[in-house]
């Protein structure tokens, strides 16, 4: 595979949010939003644009490669085979957190992976009404590009226990499945934050403002970009039963962490070896 530009793909995110994305934003018609599964789960004409758009600008950039979008794949769920092929996927969320950018708030994102041979090898994270922009790749590290600021290098943290460890952890999430109430378990650490959308989850880990992030449900374009960006800056990830992110098994779980020891620690706490063999069972 000839190797990508990551500063240009993150100026063709860029242009797409400013052409695609921001002139709809706290400016949606109507009939601009329709639903999907169900009710709650919203879709707005700029996903469906900016997802086109990036879909086609990437593969003509990198001959050869496809796309794996989320609008896509609710159109047809054979779009996902496309992971098990031997083609890079660019992965798309091109609107994540839809409800907030079709309410008017700032805190949703454009989300751009690069998938090769099955490893999540670059990722592109934009908050487009914050200007606030996570690009990496492994083996070059990550970047972060603020408006008016100079850019920054970010990095995981040394090494610490869980006492001073706080993380990104929603209660009702454990609940849901009928696991134990993890808040007991998170009287160990220095504190925790509920999630919001994927693409601000991994931006607060990546800028220290969090030391970990668990999931339970991981839709891949969710994850394969803040995974490739967590894991350029040295982070450390895998599923809760410790096999690495499956994008065609959405039940496995993930787990960012610091380091492999704190991954293992903040599992054993708030997912016990007993606990993740009853998920097992019942999957």
């Amino acid at each position: 595979m000839p190797p990508v530009d990551i500063a240009r793909i993150a100026g063709i995110v860029r242009e797409v949010a400013e052409v695609e994305i921001l002139p709809r934003w706290r400016n949606l018609a109507a009939d601009d939003i329709g639903h999907k599964a169900h009710k709650g789960d919203i879709v707005t004409v700029a996903d469906r644009e900016a997802e086109l758009v990036l879909a086609r600008r990437l593969t003509e950039l990198l001959p050869g490669s496809v796309a794996v979008g989320e609008e896509a794949v609710f159109a047809d769920q054979n779009v996902l085979q496309r992971f098990s092929g031997d083609s890079p996927v660019w992965v798309l969320d091109p609107v994540d957190g839809t409800r907030a950018f079709a309410e008017g708030r700032p805190d949703f994102d454009v989300l751009v992976g690069l998938v090769v041979d099955g490893e999540p090898v670059a990722g592109w994270i934009f908050a487009p009404a914050e200007n606030d922009f996570y690009l990496g790749e492994i083996g070059s590290g990550v970047v972060r590009e603020q408006a008016g600021k100079e850019a920054v290098r970010v990095s995981a943290p040394g090494r610490r226990g869980i006492g001073e460890l706080s993380g990104i952890v929603t209660p009702q999430y454990f609940l849901n499945r009928k696991l134990p109430d993890p808040r007991p378990a998170l009287s160990q650490f220095r504190g925790y934050a509920r999630h919001t959308c994927a693409g601000h989850n991994y931006a607060r880990v990546l800028r220290g403002e969090q030391d970990f992030l668990i999931n339970f449900t991981t839709p891949p374009w969710d994850h394969l970009p803040g995974l490739a960006l967590t894991r350029a800056g040295g982070w450390f990830h895998a599923r809760h039963d410790g096999l690495p992110f499956q994008p065609l098994d959405p039940k496995g779980g993930i787990l960012v962490a610091p380091d492999p020891a704190s991954w293992q620690e903040i599992l054993d706490a708030l997912v016990p070896p007993r606990v993740r063999a009853g998920e097992r069972s019942a999957r």
